[in-house]
């Protein structure tokens, strides 16, 4: 078995950089959030280019709407691709809500991306339970969904990447709706 596959800051940011460029070239509409102090502890998110920021507190971002697949509700979701300083990988939380802004809980999100891959007996709830949960995010510091980063590292240590954070989205993000055109893959720079 080979090493497990980690990340440093500098390495998330160049191949984030990548990531985004690509996503631009594409015209998707990816983004890198930033967190930024101001007085009296109130922090502001921006759109940055990737300088000027510090360790674990900056964050690519996507949004999107779906059909809940039992009801056929609009659900809005936004996914955030965050550096794991504890871990070193990339870790994918998302906040999922209905139209009307009410949040979709655990067990709905289960449910939802349980019937979108046409998973139901694949995926038991104690799976589930292993591959998506809820965690505090480490930039906003509020309850999120997150597929959980315990085996991460050793899923990347598996495959040969030119872009780990492609990879990772392309191997992680289709358990929650989250489907990263092939054309990505195809605009990496050798």
């Amino acid at each position: 078995m080979s090493d497990l596959e980690v990340l440093s800051w500098q390495q998330y940011t160049k191949e984030s950089s990548e990531f985004l460029k690509i996503s631009e070239s594409l015209q998707d509409t990816w983004t890198w959030e930033v967190k930024v102090m101001k007085g009296y502890g109130i922090s502001l998110f921006i759109r940055f280019k990737l300088q000027g920021s510090s360790e674990g507190q900056a964050f690519l971002k996507y949004t999107q709407k779906i059909r809940d697949p039992s009801s056929n509700d609009l659900l809005h979701l936004e996914y955030h691709v965050v550096y794991s300083v504890t871990y070193q990988i990339p870790v994918l939380y998302l906040q999922a809500h209905h139209d009307d802004g009410k949040l979709i809980s655990l067990e709905k999100a289960w449910e939802i991306f349980q019937i979108a891959r046409d998973d139901e007996k694949q995926f038991t709830r104690q799976r589930m339970l292993n591959i998506l949960t809820q965690m505090e995010h480490p930039v906003l510091f509020k309850p999120c969904l997150c597929l959980h980063p315990c085996r991460t590292a050793e899923l990347l240590s598996q495959t040969k990447s030119l872009n780990r954070i492609i990879t990772f989205i392309s191997l992680m993000g289709p358990y929650v709706q989250l489907k990263l055109p092939s054309a990505y893959c195809l605009k990496i720079e050798k």
